[in-house]
């Protein structure tokens, strides 16, 4: 049985840029979002006039907020955390 995801994630090639999108199974709408780089990033070798842009969940930010906030993530999961094995057990 296949897992169903919380979330669909989609690049899309646009105006000289790679656009990272995600959209929620909630909600009908996409929204720009990267954690790993810029949400919008320009293709080498071809005319873009967007330039990088950085967004996570479709919130625009500036390198440094978006880099602070990708900082401040947890590295594991609560339910992956050893010291929380024996309490996940059914």
């Amino acid at each position: 049985m296949a897992k169903d995801r919380l979330y669909e994630y989609r690049t899309m090639r646009s105006q000289g840029a790679r656009h990272h999108m995600i959209k929620f199974n909630d909600e009908e709408n996409w929204k720009l979002h990267n954690w790993d780089g810029p949400a919008v990033e320009p293709i080498e070798g071809e005319e873009c006039s967007l330039g990088k842009q950085y967004h996570l969940y479709g919130q625009k930010m500036d390198y440094e907020t978006w880099s602070e906030t990708r900082k401040e993530r947890e590295g594991l999961p609560w339910y992956k955390n050893p010291s929380m094995r024996g309490t996940t057990r059914f």
